[in-house]
């Protein structure tokens, strides 16, 4: 009777791999399926602009449609740029962005600050407000936006857009970061606070440096909404000379014809700066999210 393992019989590794995944993507096709379906939904539109952008404006309405173009151009950029007010539009838009970045930072990140270290009258009850006023939607306050811009002279300006950015950002800034302070031990502070740093030393030599997830996370969403609304710049800003990329993508849409080969190149000229945002923003985006979760 032999006692040694009978090798021949063993599947080999790569077998026993391959038949896992195989017996894996069985018991998952329908999620596998669905998701699949749901990325087809999302790049295609997506893919269609992209490349819709590098066609002659003939081959963008020719039967048979061509998803890849045939001749590739870069006109369509060249011309959306020396012909349009897309550069002004990008701008403005970057001026208000920029501003309404920095603002609600730092009002959200000192409030935050706050908000986490001490204990106040109706400290929960301002917290729950401040979230309230996040649920109101922007349509049911563009009315009182307009007449208050109106009254203090700032219709058509940059001011008011940056105004009005980062009112409605700073309660969802806080909430962020308050959420990420929490998880920083006290220790930190009243150790410092023992060798000698003010208050205010101690939020910005230490509690600042640690907190660059939950300021890369509340900095992009910020940033995203600042970059992409639209209902508010069409109202309370739609001159040509201080409207924003949103309006100004509007503007290639006519009544009777529309250029959507300019329209192709700059939605992907709008979209780009997003997406390098993103990718600068993703190594703490997650972690920034996620922080205060277990509190």
């Amino acid at each position: 009777m032999s006692f040694l393992p009978n090798v021949a019989e063993r599947p080999a590794p790569a077998a026993v791999r391959t038949e896992r995944l195989r017996r894996r993507i069985g018991e998952h096709a329908g999620t596998y399926t669905l998701y699949a379906a749901l990325l087809l939904i999302v790049l295609f539109p997506l893919s269609w602009v992209i490349l819709g952008s590098f066609k002659n404006p003939s081959e963008i309405f020719a039967y048979p449609t061509t998803f890849f173009p045939r001749d590739f151009t870069l006109s369509n950029y060249a011309d959306v740029i020396r012909r349009t007010a897309l550069p002004t539009y990008l701008i403005n838009t970057a001026i208000v962005t920029a501003l309404t970045l920095v603002f609600t930072l730092v009002i959200g990140t000192i409030a935050a600050y706050g908000f986490s270290r001490w204990n106040f009258p109706f400290k929960n009850t301002i917290l729950v407000t401040l979230l309230i006023l996040q649920l109101i939607p922007s349509t049911v306050n563009i009315i009182p936006y307009y007449l208050m811009m109106n009254w203090f002279g700032l219709l058509n300006t940059r001011t008011a857009l940056v105004l009005i950015y980062t009112a409605t950002h700073v309660p969802f800034t806080i909430w962020i970061m308050k959420g990420y302070f929490d998880t920083l031990p006290r220790s930190l502070d009243e150790a410092a606070v023992i060798d000698g740093c003010s208050m205010f030393r101690v939020f910005w030599s230490i509690i600042l440096p640690l907190s660059l997830p939950g300021l890369s996370a509340a900095g992009f969403l910020v940033f995203i909404g600042a970059w992409s609304e639209f209902l508010v710049p069409l109202v309370i800003a739609n001159s040509r000379d201080v409207a924003v990329m949103s309006v100004g993508l509007y503007s290639f849409f006519g009544m009777d014809a529309t250029a959507y080969h300019y329209a192709f190149a700059a939605s992907v000229m709008s979209t780009a700066p997003v997406v390098i945002a993103y990718l600068f923003a993703q190594r703490y985006l997650i972690s920034g999210l996620a922080s205060g979760t277990d509190k």
